[in-house]
């Protein structure tokens, strides 16, 4: 009986033990740890709330700048169009390679020697229903037949109705009705950073379509310096294909037309803004020109070299020094006086003229309008050819 109850008494025991445990326990939980969460909480729910900073573009499926960017290729797409042309190479056999390297390029373009055809391609875009289109100056330049392939694969043969070399803009015409047309920007109210969308045909991929920003303003091709040309330039990409075609704003508008890259850079593309063709369209399609501000230097117009030794010995020339002309500029005084190529200047108003140098010296001491009196060889005979100077154009 004793030991009986000696167990029930144990056992009594450790329940206490256990009780009092777990009271202190409960009570070192609730001075330490509890009320520093229960601050923690409090903290959290009194104090201010934390500004949430938006994303400035969610670019998930659906963002509202993918949609634009899907709007404007719809809608600018069925009015871009693929340029194919042809174009009449001449090379010359006539000289030894001993003596090409002393040419510039173009030199021999008008001596006669074989002949191949060149293609080339670009792109455009229609500006008005009746079949206008707008593309660059080189695109076409010294094309024997140029090519307009419409969206869908329709071919239509093009007439170059305008163009401008200086500022690499050229007008053509195809005989269609009911086209897609573009509209024109304000290029003056570009901002950088502004989002651009590039549509063309780079190395024949038509209806590539690539996106950008105004990267700067004013840009030229012949400075480095801003603020010195009149080109938008962008890192929308731009390649060997895409010249002539539009580069838009997010609205679908032409705010430029793709013109050049750098070619020893990435992402450095320019385009002529949509305001310079603007300003001109009106006479690129009346006048088929665009009439700049008339330079006072005189102009013979052609493309010399010197004749040397070695040429008097190869042509067998009864001189030894004169001018030999390499190529005759279309339309310039040269070509309205009758000069061609091949022809050697051996005077210019009776006086001797032994070099290039020298007789475009004494030519810029002339004024415009001025009779000149060349003396020149051709066709082993000496004979007298009267120039009447004029302003030399831009780009010449």
């Amino acid at each position: 009986m004793r030991g009986h109850f000696l167990k029930v008494r144990n056992v009594f025991f450790l329940l206490f033990v256990v009780a009092v445990t777990s009271l202190i326990t409960s009570a070192v939980f609730y001075t330490f740890v509890l009320p520093r969460e229960v601050s923690a909480q409090n903290q959290v729910a009194t104090g201010p709330k934390a500004e949430v900073i938006p994303a400035a573009f969610s670019f998930g499926s659906d963002s509202s700048w993918e949609k634009a960017i899907i709007n404007v290729t719809k809608k600018v797409g069925p009015a871009v169009v693929y340029i194919d042309t042809v174009r009449t190479i001449k090379t010359n056999p006539m000289l030894p390679d001993i003596f090409r390297e002393f040419f510039g390029p173009g030199f021999f373009d008008d001596f006669s020697g074989r002949e191949y055809r060149q293609q080339g391609t670009g792109s455009g875009f229609i500006i008005r229903e009746d079949g206008y289109i707008v593309t660059n100056y080189h695109v076409i330049e010294n094309a024997d037949q140029v090519t307009v392939n419409l969206k869908g694969g329709k071919k239509y043969d093009a007439k170059v109705i305008g163009s401008d070399r200086k500022y690499d803009l050229a007008i053509l015409k195809i005989e269609a009705k009911g086209l897609p047309y573009l509209e024109l920007g304000d290029s003056d109210q570009l901002e950088i950073g502004q989002w651009v969308v590039a549509i063309g045909n780079p190395y024949g991929l038509h209806e590539t379509v690539t996106v950008g920003i105004i990267s700067a303003l004013n840009r030229s091709l012949s400075s480095r310096n801003a603020n010195d040309g009149y080109l938008i330039q962008t890192d929308a990409a731009i390649n060997p294909g895409n010249s002539g075609g539009p580069l838009v704003d997010l609205n679908g508008r032409v705010i430029g037309i793709n013109e050049a890259i750098l070619s020893d850079a990435q992402n450095i593309g320019f385009a002529i803004p949509s305001k310079l063709l603007k300003d001109n369209l009106e006479s690129l399609l009346t006048k088929g020109k665009i009439e700049h501000s008339t330079s006072k230097t005189p102009w013979l117009g052609i493309h010399m070299t010197d004749i040397t030794p070695e040429l008097a010995e190869y042509f067998q020339l009864p001189f030894q020094q004169g001018v030999l002309i390499g190529r005759v500029v279309k339309d310039s005084p040269a070509a309205k006086a009758g000069l061609q190529p091949q022809d050697i200047i051996t005077q210019i108003n009776r006086e001797p003229v032994k070099s290039g140098e020298e007789l475009a010296a004494r030519i810029q001491k002339m004024k415009i309008g001025d009779k000149v009196s060349l003396l020149v060889w051709r066709n082993q005979k000496y004979r007298v050819v009267e120039v009447v100077l004029a302003a030399r154009p831009d780009g010449q």
